[in-house]
């Protein structure tokens, strides 16, 4: 199983995101122009609410 190999920001990176120091990216679920997009074990968006 992938889910237990990587991490969500190890998945991130793969896709070309690139999560600054606070592990926040830009979400690509809606227009954000600012990380608003924690990614670490799972991913949660503060701005759109997107997770999983």
């Amino acid at each position: 199983m992938v889910k237990l190999n990587i991490t969500t920001r190890q998945a991130a990176e793969a896709y070309g995101f690139r999560p600054n120091r606070s592990s926040m990216i830009c979400c690509p679920f809606h227009a954000d122009r600012n990380p608003s997009m924690k990614v670490d074990f799972r991913f949660h968006c503060f701005g759109c609410g997107a997770d999983g």
